[in-house]
């Protein structure tokens, strides 16, 4: 018998045998493989599990967003702002601004100071200002402050206005150049202009600091002022009255930006009116309210379809959404549904409104709302706040010395009743038994108290004003309002949290079963690998013996 040459163990010929092994081992091993592709199906359902619930955590990002983005009074009640000419005047107002119109007069804009050297300068970059071998000054007083600036010899005027400009001991001055289009010997010329507007923002030239040339050429002597600081001059409602005889018979300002006249009102100067009335329309925004509200509807309304879609099960097909039967889903659209049904958190009977309903915002099928805008408008007609109040955060106190300046996640809308010691420097005294709710506070410096952790007033903060003479002490109630953007967004944040959040707890568990899983399928894979050489092994062994015997039969037949 000749030498037997085995097969490579990679690669089963059926040269011997005309049997096809490669493909033989090949169906054989897809039949061994069948365990791990039943991993793989449930690793790749977990993996679309993760990412579906990827998708839901974004939909809840952007539904907080909106959430607030809509939980302030001031963000709530948008309030709409107009001007019979625009081009003197512009206007614009916050939520606290009350509906009214106004008739203003502008008899002269806020300017601020300018200075212009007139002797001029031949040049920027080559002619030295300072030539004398040593240091000199440029001295100037601007607010009441006298800044010395120090100029190195060789300084050119370019120079001169750099070291103005970057000096930090300036409290506000600009430096530049003017070209007076001469065409002389001497056409740029220093400009000082002051940064802020109004009469006491003045510049003037130190003569006696100020050394730097000759000594006298940037004295003040040598300046002209091209533009006076003064203040802005309004009237509103013609106020003040020019026959009371006051002092001055105009409300004056140092900016043309003017919002301490009007409550919530800011009124932007551009020119004076020349003695004509700009009349000013302030008014609810109801187009923006309802917009915005919308916006919180359908982001809402995102959330829930998203969820339905991925909890979705199709009997007539018998088939299941990715996130089908899964109890974190149902729990969120439980959790979220109830915020709708229920009344807002703070309200009571003697409140317009207490839920979402009477406002004109309705629970469709699947848990989605729905608005009828009509019904919005007339309830924020009727009382714009306590419509606001089904949305934000606000509180009100019974005591004028006690208000509430703050809240967090855990404060509960409710009515609250408060007890309060105070000295004689009307500080609180935090010895006394100072409580909210029944429980004790917390206070925090001379003014501020807060409600007791693990109750429905943590982390409402309230504020103690000017109470009087003490030592004394004050009872009254805070009510607190938690509407449907604050529940919104505290739920969502309890749910994103990244380190103890539901979403996060959840993540984990898929990606540790997916972990799991792809050990499993990395032990079988290697498992898989020992099984099919071995098979090549046998068949190589197979082909070698049917080899061998063929041989064998043939030498025999030529016997």
């Amino acid at each position: 018998m000749g030498e037997t040459n085995l097969m490579p163990i990679g690669n089963v010929s059926g040269l011997s045998s005309g049997i096809d092994w490669n493909s033989t081992i090949d169906l054989i091993m897809q039949l061994e493989r069948r365990p791990v592709d039943i991993l793989e199906i449930r690793r790749s359902e977990y993996q679309s599990r993760l990412t579906n619930w990827g998708v839901i955590e974004s939909k809840l990002s952007a539904l907080q967003s909106k959430a607030e983005s809509l939980d302030s009074l001031d963000e709530f009640l948008a309030k709409s702002a107009t001007t019979t000419d625009s081009d003197v005047l512009s206007v614009t107002a916050s939520s606290g601004a009350i509906p009214a119109s106004h008739d203003i007069i502008v008899n002269q804009l806020a300017t601020n100071h300018t200075h212009a050297h007139t002797a001029g300068w031949s040049d920027l970059n080559s002619t030295a200002v300072n030539n004398s071998g040593g240091d000199q000054t440029f001295s100037y007083t601007y607010d009441g402050t006298v800044v010395d600036v120090t100029i190195p010899d060789g300084a050119t005027m370019q120079d001169l206005i750099n070291l103005i400009n970057r000096d930090p001991n300036n409290t506000g001055v600009v430096a530049s150049v003017i070209d007076d289009g001469s065409g002389g010997a001497t056409p740029y010329h220093l400009m000082l202009s002051g940064e802020d507007t109004g009469s006491n923002k003045d510049i003037s030239i130190n003569d006696a600091n100020t050394d730097l040339n000759d000594g006298t050429y940037f004295d003040s002597g040598n300046w002209a002022i091209t533009q006076t600081a003064q203040n802005a001059e309004i009237r509103v409602d013609g106020f003040p009255d020019p026959g009371w005889g006051w002092p001055n018979p105009w409300i004056e300002s140092e900016t043309n930006d003017i919002d301490d006249i009007i409550p919530g009102v800011t009124l932007h100067l551009q020119d004076d009116s020349g003695g004509s009335s700009i009349r000013i329309e302030i008014g609810l925004d109801t187009s923006a309210i309802i917009g915005k509200v919308n916006d919180l509807v359908d982001s809402y309304n995102d959330v829930i379809e998203t969820i339905n879609t991925l909890t979705r099960y199709d009997a007539e097909n018998e088939t299941s959404a990715p996130l089908f039967g899964d109890s974190l889903t149902r729990s969120i659209k439980d959790e979220l549904l109830m915020m709708i049904a229920q009344n807002i958190p703070g309200t009571d009977d003697n409140d317009v409104y207490r839920i979402l309903g009477q406002v004109g915002i309705s629970l469709t099928s699947g848990g989605k709302l729905a608005i009828d805008e009509d019904e919005l408008e007339e309830a924020l007609a009727d009382d714009p706040t306590a419509v606001a109040r089904l949305f934000v955060f606000d509180a009100e106190s019974t005591s004028n010395f006690v208000t509430v300046t703050g809240h967090d996640e855990n404060s509960v809308g409710g009515s609250y009743n408060f007890n309060l010691y105070y000295d004689a420097n009307g500080v609180i005294d935090s010895g006394q038994n100072n409580t909210l709710d029944g429980s004790p506070v917390t206070v925090h410096g001379d003014s501020l108290f807060e409600g007791a952790d693990d109750t429905d007033v943590e982390g409402l903060l309230l504020m103690l004003t000017d109470p009087g003479n003490g030592p004394s002490s004050i009872s009254g109630t805070v009510k607190a309002y938690t509407g449907l953007s604050v529940l919104l967004a505290n739920c969502i944040d309890r749910l994103t949290d990244s380190y103890e959040g539901s979403l996060k707890t959840n993540s984990d568990q898929i990606n540790d079963s997916i972990d799991l899983l792809d050990e499993r399928i990395e032990a079988w894979e290697v498992r898989l690998d020992s099984i099919e050489e071995n098979y090549r092994r046998k068949y190589t062994q197979m082909e070698v013996l049917i080899g061998q015997l063929r041989t064998t039969g043939s030498y025999l037949s030529s016997i």
